[in-house]
């Protein structure tokens, strides 16, 4: 179709622009800062109202505060094995639960003591708005990230991967294994508890070295992951500019800092979602550029949180509707922008790929992405407006 070959066009040229011209885009670095500039320029020149860059404040690593965790907790057993004393056991209790605490909340998008300690960076989110052509009823949130990931060697193939997801888990039991025992031993003077904090501790010191190794390695020139979902955002902005929605606002917003922790959606939520109430739809395309379109039931690292049942409807409604399209339904691994909305309760669906495998790698290139992949998430999005739009 003639149509949807010229939006593609348009997601690709953008792709192409992120990913070639400008590249790997660390989270608040000069180049996401180039890319959100770009963003709204192309904005502007689409005719899209106040195409801007919003600045907040963010952590520009997602592995540093995990480090500073296992660190704690690696403190608490190093101290013990010098004096196991009573006094000594509750000060590692409390650096043991300092640790498992901050990882539990880092991973689910949480405010915690690490982020408190560590510097802060400039993130840029690159805003615009698209009116419909009668009076505004409904709102809709489409959001794709700017930034792109290091490359460490556990997201390099899935045997990796799998292990990585086991040393998450492991190292966060660890430090409540440690946390229970240190305290144990606190109050009852049980001097060989420190042979389980032993034990406990290769956990912590393989992770704490895997965050050492992941924060020397270069960016991911991110095509999929995720410029393709900002081309496929800004391929749906220029058939919106020719086709508009009756009744529907659509915001374009294009973050920053998704890869280190959600700081973008989550400064764009404080700024906005405030004054608009519970019925804004959140649409979130994370690398839609190299595989079988998906939607994610549950978001989130260790804690789940549920997509809202509402999203889910919406979504099952735009894959019947389209019956030459694969729409699948899928538990996230991690976590992505909608994690931010869901936990305030807000109507967010994740538009996700997930089974990459160029994920987090130096060949998340733009001769990797396929156009039909990107096609069929336009044409999935665009159902999803229709439909919120006849309401």
């Amino acid at each position: 179709m003639k149509e949807l070959t010229t939006y593609n066009d348009e997601a690709m040229k953008h792709i192409r622009h992120l990913s070639v011209t400008i590249g790997s885009r660390g989270s608040c670095t000069t180049s996401e800062r180039t890319a959100a500039e770009y963003l709204a320029r192309q904005m502007g020149e689409m005719g899209i109202q106040d195409g801007r860059v919003e600045t907040f404040s963010g952590v520009p690593s997602t592995y540093r505060p995990f480090a500073l965790a296992f660190t704690a907790a690696l403190i608490g057993t190093f101290i013990v094995w010098l004096d196991a004393s009573p006094p000594v056991m509750a000060l590692a209790t409390l650096l043991n639960l300092l640790g498992a605490w901050g990882m539990l909340a880092e991973t689910n998008t949480s405010g915690n003591w690490m982020q408190w300690l560590l510097p802060k960076a400039t993130g840029h989110n690159a805003i615009g708005l698209i009116h419909p052509i009668g009076e505004v009823s409904n709102r809709v949130i489409l959001c794709a990230h700017l930034d792109t990931h290091r490359t460490p060697i556990f997201f390099s193939s899935k045997a990796w991967q799998a292990l990585f997801s086991i040393l998450v888990g492991g190292t966060f039991v660890s430090m409540a294994v440690c946390t229970i025992f240190y305290g144990l031993g606190a109050a009852s003077g049980w001097e060989w508890v420190k042979w389980i904090g032993l034990a406990m501790s290769a956990f912590e010191l393989f992770a704490l070295a895997m965050c050492i190794h992941a924060d020397l390695t270069p960016f991911s020139p991110g095509a999929s992951d995720d410029a393709s979902g900002v081309g496929v955002s800004m391929g749906i902005a220029k058939r919106m500019a020719e086709e508009p929605l009756k009744q529907s606002e659509v915001w374009l917003v294009f973050t920053d800092c998704e890869e280190v922790g959600a700081y973008g959606i989550t400064a764009f939520l404080d700024g906005h979602a405030g004054e608009w109430g519970s019925e804004t739809f959140y649409i979130i395309l994370d690398q839609v550029g190299t595989g079988q379109l998906k939607v994610l039931t549950r978001d989130g690292l260790i804690i789940k949180h549920s997509t809202h049942p509402s999203s889910l409807e919406i979504s099952r409604r735009a894959d019947a509707a389209l019956p030459d399209v694969e729409v699948n339904e899928m538990e996230g691994a991690f976590y992505t922008d909608a994690i931010v909305a869901t936990k305030r309760g807000l109507s967010a669906l994740s538009v996700d790929s997930v089974e990459s495998p160029h994920w987090h790698q130096m060949s998340d290139t733009v001769e990797n992405v396929n156009p039909k992949f990107l096609e069929n998430s336009h044409l999935f999005v665009w159902q999803i407006l229709q439909d919120i739009d006849s309401y």
